[in-house]
C-alpha cells in the first residue's frame, strides 16, 4: 500500500458495523413503559378511532430495545430514570428503548432538556458501537414541510403615465429670461442671447405645430352643384 492509498478517504473510512443482537430483553422493560409507548404510537383517526389494515384488524404499533451497533432516528416519546423510549420506522409504528446507563447525551442542549424532563418531541439519532451508544440531536428533514415560497401575486400593470403636455413656446422663453438675467450679466449678451434662443424656439415650435391642410377654394358654380345635389344616397 502506497502512500496515496493510505491517505485516501476509502482507506480512511472504518468498515461498516454490522448490526447485532438485542442489547436487552424487552421484558425488562417495564410493562407501563412498553404499554405507554405502543398506546401513543398506535394509529388513530380524527375521531379517536383506531385505525385498521385492509384485513379490518387494528394496526398496531411495535416496540422493541436497541441492537448492537445499531442507528436509529426520530423523535423521543417517553424519558425518565432510566429509559429513553424514540419513535422510529417511515410511519412512526415502532418504538425502541434504550438504557440510559449506555447512552450518552451528545450537546449541553440535550442534557438539559434531560435535566428538565423536557425532552419529549425532540428528534435524536443515536448510534451503538458494540453495546455503547451516543446520542445527538437530528433535524428530521423527512417530516419538514418544506415552506414553499409565497407565490407573488401577479402585479397589476400601471396605468400609463399621462403624457406630458409640451411646453408652449412663452413658458419656455420666460425659464430662459429668467435664467439669462440671473446668469448673464452684460445686457448686450443677454439680448443676443435671448434673441437668438427666441428665434431657435419660434421656428422648433412652429414645425411642432400640425399644418393646417389648405383645401382648395370651390369654384362658386360646383358650390351651387353641391347644394342642389343634397346628401348622397
Amino acid at each position: 500500500m502506497n502512500e496515496r492509498t493510505a491517505g485516501s478517504p476509502a482507506a480512511q473510512r472504518p468498515a461498516s458495523k454490522v448490526v447485532g443482537s438485542y442489547l436487552h430483553k424487552i421484558e425488562e422493560v417495564p410493562k407501563e413503559v412498553r404499554d405507554y409507548a405502543i398506546n401513543k404510537l398506535n394509529p388513530v383517526d380524527a375521531a379517536g378511532e383506531r385505525i385498521k389494515d385492509a384485513q379490518g384488524n387494528n394496526i398496531t404499533a411495535r416496540i422493541s430495545t436497541a441492537k448492537e451497533n445499531g442507528s436509529y432516528y426520530g423523535p423521543v416519546i417517553l424519558n425518565n430514570d432510566k429509559f429513553i423510549v424514540q419513535a422510529v420506522g417511515k410511519e412512526r409504528l415502532s418504538a425502541v428503548v434504550h438504557h440510559k446507563d449506555d447512552v450518552a447525551l451528545q450537546g449541553a442542549s440535550l442534557a438539559l432538556l434531560n435535566a428538565k424532563k423536557t425532552m419529549n418531541g425532540t428528534s435524536v439519532q443515536v448510534h451503538y458501537t458494540g453495546d455503547k451508544a451516543k446520542a445527538y440531536h437530528w433535524s428530521d428533514k423527512s417530516k419538514q414541510q418544506a415552506a414553499e415560497p409565497a407565490k407573488d401575486a401577479p402585479e397589476k400593470t400601471a396605468p400609463p403615465a399621462p403624457a406630458k403636455e409640451a411646453m408652449k413656446a412663452e413658458d419656455f422663453m420666460k425659464q430662459a429670461t429668467d435664467y439669462a438675467k440671473e446668469n448673464i450679466k452684460n445686457t448686450n449678451q443677454r439680448e443676443a442671447f435671448l434673441k437668438h434662443l427666441g428665434n431657435v424656439t419660434e421656428q422648433a415650435f412652429n414645425r411642432e405645430q400640425p399644418q393646417a391642410v389648405k383645401s382648395k377654394p370651390v369654384p362658386a358654380q360646383a358650390q351651387e352643384k353641391q347644394a342642389d345635389a343634397g346628401i348622397e344616397r
